[in-house]
């Protein structure tokens, strides 16, 4: 192995490390001190909540330049080489994504049923994916800089944008257009933390970091990174429209509590609709996002929602390993039988298409939806999540449909001792035409399934029988 590719490839030799550092790092300013909101203070409006609680199914696009260094979203930087991370800072000077479309993506997301999206807007490296106007102070750590020829790095002070890349195009203005004209909801990602800019030096991977700043030693600089995401995010909510949910990531220390208030606060008046993650804002957030460990059962409070690589990284690795289509839909069933939303998580490529295998895996999702996205949109719990390992319920908010989804194919009949079915209710199976037969034993319901659905399922991965006016 080359030395280059040796660098190039360090990140990805880390992935397990980081996992446990990543946590440990960052876990009290993730959760923060804001315990409590400000009198005064609203929250997203219920019928705010309720909309995005209807769309269950979701896509979280992480892309930046780290999608051309083979890294799980900017995470390799703290853990590579010096020389890793001077090739990273030039990789704006030929970040040229030709197939990037956004209303193909639009277009993939409809036929996967999928019903909104994040972006990660900017992701910890600082780099911004809209036409910030926002200057960092520096951007690299020692030796400094960005490569200006072979072998010679300077530092730049720039915005660090898309717009300072060859591409040179807005690329959120184009989704949030695109996801306004296909009726897609719009959510942002952005991240507390900036890696690169020595205003965060107190940041214990930041590549300036003094263990020693504080906002007592040092009042000026500790004002700019407050000063600069309360800029940044006053951009994206004032020149972009309105959107449906803005995600903070990590969070700022303990010290700046009362900052990180004043910003939920800024944002709830730019945009009182908007649903806030609670990273790095505690109280002031709206829903929590557990991510790559799902909830054992029901989670009450906050709305929330499950966010899942659909490979062993958020954003693009060469040759990563995808988990299938079946995978999405079971998960799917089970986060929405315990309550929450489901975000799985891709990355597109440097030249901005999605690889083949996700719009393939994304594809037979929308077959399932088409036939079954009766039993996820708009639903809510059941009074059981699940009977058994193969079977998740949801409800329509009514109370008076319960949804039975068969993880497994059942076949010639499947039994329930948990949904309690009237004498007149009916049962059929979504994508077949008629009724289905039933009996009752006791406690139990026994839902007959004739040879000829056997023969001519109506999907695949899993399926569900609608029980209507059954008493909840």
């Amino acid at each position: 192995m080359s030395r280059t590719a040796a660098v190039v490839l360090l990140p990805l030799f880390a992935a397990a490390l980081l996992a446990q550092r990543q946590g440990y790092i960052y876990r009290d300013m993730e959760t923060s001190t804001l315990t409590e909101v400000d009198p005064g203070y609203c929250h997203a409006p219920a019928e705010a909540v309720e909309r995005w609680k209807d769309w269950k199914f979701g896509l979280r696009i992480h892309w930046g330049l780290y999608a051309m260094m083979g890294s799980d979203a900017s995470w390799a930087l703290p853990y590579s080489s010096r020389e890793f991370r001077q090739i990273y800072g030039t990789r704006y000077q030929y970040f040229n994504p030709i197939g990037f479309d956004a209303d193909g993506w639009m277009r993939m997301m409809s036929e996967a049923g999928i019903k909104y999206f994040t972006f990660t807007t900017k992701h910890h490296d600082g780099f911004s994916m809209w036409a910030t106007k926002t200057v960092r102070e520096s951007l690299h750590l020692t030796p400094k800089g960005i490569r200006s020829g072979e072998g010679v790095y300077e530092t730049v002070t720039i915005p660090y944008s898309v717009m300072d890349t060859p591409f040179h195009r807005d690329v959120l203005a184009e989704l949030v257009a695109a996801a306004r004209r296909k009726g897609l909801g719009i959510s942002l990602y952005y991240s507390h933390i900036d890696w690169q800019d020595p205003a965060f030096a107190w940041d214990p991977f930041n590549f300036h970091y003094d263990a020693g700043f504080t906002k007592q030693n040092d009042p000026a600089r500790w004002g700019k990174f407050i000063q600069q995401e309360r800029e940044q995010v006053r951009e994206l909510l004032t020149e972009y429209g309105q959107v449906d949910a803005l995600e903070f990531d990590i969070g700022w220390p303990k010290e700046a509590a009362r900052d990180a208030a004043a910003l939920a606060h800024m944002a709830r008046e730019l945009q009182p609709r908007v649903l806030l993650r609670n990273r790095g804002i505690g109280a002031y957030g709206d829903m929590y996002t557990p991510e790559q460990v799902i909830p054992a059962g029901f989670q009450p409070g906050s709305p929330w929602q499950e966010i899942y690589p659909g490979g062993q990284a958020f954003s693009y690795l060469p040759n990563d390993i995808y988990k299938p289509a079946e995978w999405i839909v079971h998960t799917l069933a089970d986060v929405v039988a315990k309550g929450g939303n489901f975000e799985v998580g891709y990355g597109p490529m440097p030249d901005g298409r999605f690889p083949e295998d996700v719009v393939e895996r994304l594809r037979a999702v929308g077959k399932w939806m088409a036939v079954n996205g009766e039993a996820i949109y708009g639903t809510r719990s059941y009074t059981s999540f699940r009977e058994g390992d193969g079977i998740r319920f949801t409800r329509s908010k009514d109370g008076r449909t319960v949804y039975l989804i068969a993880l497994e194919w059942p076949g010639k009949e499947i039994g329930t001792k948990l949904v309690k079915v009237n004498d007149g209710a009916t049962i059929d199976m979504l994508g077949v035409a008629g009724k289905l037969a039933w009996h009752r034993s006791g406690d139990a319901v026994t839902i007959e399934i004739p040879a000829a659905i056997e023969q001519k399922r109506p999907c695949e991965f899993a399926w569900v029988f609608r029980i209507r006016n059954g008493q909840n």
